[in-house]
C-alpha cells in the first residue's frame, strides 16, 4: 500500500510541475530495404567488346559465328561433292578469278563501309542477306544491287538449320525471298546456311526448292575476330583459281567486324598482284542469279 501511495504522488507531481516526459513524435515511415536484384551470371561469349557498337537491329538468332559455328570445311566439302549440280565451294574452271561474299547484312555500320571500299575499287561481289535485317535495311539492299553486286538468301533470322523441322527451313527460305523479291524484283536462286551447317538431308530439301547452295573455298576467319596479319595469311595460303571468299558485312549484337573492314583492301591488292579479278557467284559458276520464272 504504501509503495503504492508513493508511485501515485509521484506521478501526480510529475503532473502538475509538467515534467511529464513529452510522447515521442512518431519516426518518418522508414523505405522497405531494396530488394537485391538478380545476379546475371557472366557469359563471357555474349559480353560486347569495349566500345561496340550496335552493327544491326536483330541479332543472329542461332548466336554469334564464333560460338554457334563448328568449323569443319572437310565434311562441307565432301557433302558438295555427293551433289555437284547443287552445291558450290569453288569455280570447276581453273581460271585466276575470285568471288568476294559478305554474309549476315546487311547493317549500317560495317555493310556500307565494305561497299564503299568495292565502289572505289570497282569491284563486285555477293551478299548473302539475312532477311529481318534487309527488313530493317531495304535502302542498304537496294543500293547493293544498284552497285551491280548479286544478292543471295542467307535465311529470315539466322538459325541453325539442322535444328530446324522441314516446315520450319521452307518458311525461312520463303519468307527471305519474298522479301528480297520486293526489294531487288527478282527471286534469288543462291542461298548459303547460316554457320556452313550442312548435311546430305538439308541439301535435299533445299535444292528441292530450286536453290543452288553456295559454300566457300578461303575462310578469312573474320567471324572469329582474327586480327588483320592472320586474315592475309588464311587468304595466301587457301586462295585458288576459281576460289570464293568467306567475308561479313555484319555481325551478332555488339561484335566488331573492324578487322574485315581493314583486311578488305590488303586482300584485294594482294589477289589483284597475283593476277586475279574479281567477279560474282553469278559470273564465277556461270550460272543465273534468278530462280526460274521470276
Amino acid at each position: 500500500m504504501v509503495m503504492w501511495r508513493a508511485a501515485a504522488t509521484l506521478s501526480l507531481s510529475l503532473l502538475v510541475t509538467g515534467c511529464w516526459p513529452a510522447p515521442r513524435e512518431s519516426s518518418p515511415p522508414q523505405p522497405l530495404p531494396a530488394q537485391p536484384q538478380a545476379q546475371v551470371p557472366f557469359n563471357p561469349t555474349r559480353a560486347a567488346a569495349p566500345h561496340a557498337v550496335r552493327t544491326t537491329t536483330h541479332d543472329l538468332q542461332g548466336g554469334w559465328e564464333k560460338t554457334g559455328r563448328i568449323d569443319t570445311p572437310e565434311l562441307r566439302h565432301r557433302v558438295a561433292d555427293q551433289f555437284p549440280q547443287i552445291v558450290f565451294y569453288r569455280s570447276p574452271r581453273n581460271v585466276k578469278q575470285a568471288a568476294l561474299t559478305f554474309d549476315d547484312g546487311p547493317d549500317v555500320t560495317y555493310t556500307t563501309r565494305i561497299l564503299d571500299i568495292l565502289r572505289r575499287e570497282g569491284i563486285h561481289a555477293t551478299f548473302f542477306i539475312v532477311g529481318q535485317r534487309a527488313q530493317a535495311h531495304p535502302e542498304m539492299v537496294r543500293r547493293i544491287i544498284a552497285e551491280g553486286h548479286a544478292v543471295g538468301n542467307h535465311s529470315w533470322d539466322h538459325p541453325n538449320f539442322t535444328k530446324l523441322s522441314i516446315a520450319e527451313i521452307r518458311s525461312e527460305l520463303i519468307r527471305t525471298n519474298d522479301l528480297l523479291r520486293s526489294l531487288v524484283g527478282y527471286t534469288p536462286d543462291l542461298f548459303r546456311p547460316p554457320y556452313g551447317e550442312l548435311t546430305p538431308a538439308l541439301v535435299q530439301t533445299i535444292g528441292g526448292m530450286g536453290f543452288k547452295i553456295i559454300d566457300w573455298s578461303v575462310d578469312t576467319r573474320d567471324w572469329a575476330g582474327t586480327p588483320v596479319p592472320t586474315i592475309m595469311n588464311y587468304v595466301r595460303k587457301e586462295i585458288t583459281p576459281g576460289g570464293i571468299i568467306l567475308e561479313h558485312c555484319a555481325g551478332g549484337r555488339g561484335e566488331r567486324l573492324d578487322n574485315t573492314v581493314e583486311a578488305l583492301p590488303g586482300i584485294i591488292s594482294y589477289l589483284r598482284n597475283q593476277g586475279y579479278s574479281f567477279v560474282t557467284i553469278p559470273q564465277l559458276l556461270h550460272v543465273s542469279a534468278k530462280m526460274e520464272g521470276s
